[in-house]
């Protein structure tokens, strides 16, 4: 019996951990996401995204710039995004690598990282008008 309730402890916070499957890692992937993918900025986050296998969950990659701030301002940058990245993940579309960086000149505000991801990876995952002209023009 306690076992079932460990289990199934666990099982939830899998759901919302940052593990390695949920990560871009390699610069290759980084590189073709950010030539190839389709980028939305708002006044806190630019989101890149570039499409994978249909139904894949999300995965995040996360570049802070130098010229963000000092290390201190560039790390909380980083948990600040990782962490409302754990806790939407479930919200993201699915199927697309994600590359975040912060706006050039905003401030680290959780709740305004957490409500600008959400709404740049739907903006940059719909499809919009220019490309369904796009692929009806080729048929």
């Amino acid at each position: 019996m306690t076992d079932g309730k460990l289990e199934s402890k666990s099982t939830a916070i899998d759901d919302f951990g940052f593990e390695k499957s949920k990560r871009v890692r390699s610069s290759q992937r980084f590189g073709k996401i950010l030539k190839r993918g389709r980028c939305k900025a708002d006044g806190t986050l630019v989101l890149c995204a570039l499409k994978t296998i249909p139904g894949q969950p999300p995965r995040i990659g996360i570049t802070i710039p130098k010229k963000t701030g000092n290390a201190v301002v560039r790390n909380r940058w980083k948990r600040l995004i990782r962490e409302a990245y754990r806790l939407q993940q479930k919200d993201l579309p699915r199927g697309f690598d994600y590359i975040v960086r912060p706006k050039k000149g905003s401030k680290a505000n959780a709740t305004e990282i957490q409500v600008s991801l959400i709404s740049l990876a739907k903006r940059v995952t719909s499809p919009n008008r220019s490309d369904s002209l796009k692929i009806q023009s080729r048929a």
